[in-house]
């Protein structure tokens, strides 16, 4: 059961749920405060799997299709469905690149609760990336969180300049599951299912290039593959242009 208290960062207003940990971040007020929240109860379908105020791309190959689609479900979710290649999915990009970590942040938090359905043939990145089409594929600036084809480890990733740290983080399977980073300003740590795992260094954090939203997810194999989406956040407080 969820117990939602108040504090002040920065002279900015945060909702903090602290039955699951004191950096779960729900929401956030203030002049300082700029942030992405989706609860995927509203379609924001402007389209066949075009998403308001997004950029979708899609690869399939296969037979059929790649799909987004909102499903039914309670709390609402975002269901992402590949064709039936190997490599076939969906690239996600929500806004303008509109948060950096620069000097003056006081906090970033980046929160999903995710599944998949099939825990080793699948690949996943979610959390913000700079502007790309193929962000498995490689790109220069991200942070959040990665499970590559043929594993069924999620890591933590801070990538600044295309050099990456990560940090394996927990073991997947096809339950759902949230994962969470937080930003102090200094320090990065990182949460499984409210489970504080520690700190990863910040050698390769992107400070220099504003990032997106973001959700990259591949088939493994040749077979369509799923990605549920209960929720996503991304909160940040300071560093404003």
């Amino acid at each position: 059961m969820a117990d939602l208290i108040g504090q002040r960062i920065a002279g900015n207003f945060v909702y903090i749920d602290r039955a699951a940990h004191l950096r779960r971040v729900i929401d956030a007020m203030g002049p300082d405060v700029f942030k992405f929240i989706d609860d995927f109860e509203r379609s924001q379908l402007t389209g066949a799997d075009a998403l308001l105020g997004a950029t979708v791309t899609l690869v399939e190959a296969g037979a059929s299709e790649s799909t987004v689609a909102y499903a039914d479900a309670a709390g609402g979710e975002l269901l992402i469905t590949t064709d039936s290649n190997e490599n076939d999915g969906v690239n996600i990009q929500w806004g303008p690149e509109a948060f950096k970590l620069a000097s003056g942040i006081s906090m970033l938090y980046i929160g999903a609760r995710v599944k998949i359905s099939n825990a080793t043939e699948s690949d996943l990145f979610i959390g913000l990336s700079v502007t790309a089409t193929d962000i498995l594929g490689g790109v220069t600036d991200s942070i959040g969180f990665r499970k590559v084809d043929g594993s069924t480890a999620m890591t933590a990733l801070l990538e600044k300049n295309s050099t990456e740290t990560t940090a394996n983080v927990s073991t997947l399977d096809t339950s759902y599951h949230i994962y969470e980073l937080y930003y102090d300003g200094s320090t990065v740590e990182v949460f499984v299912d409210g489970v504080s795992l520690g700190s990863v260094a910040t050698t390769n954090l992107c400070d220099d290039e504003e990032m997106r939203p973001s959700v990259h997810f591949l088939a493994g194999s040749a077979a369509a593959r799923t990605c549920s989406i209960d929720w996503f956040r991304v909160i940040q407080i300071g560093a404003r242009a």
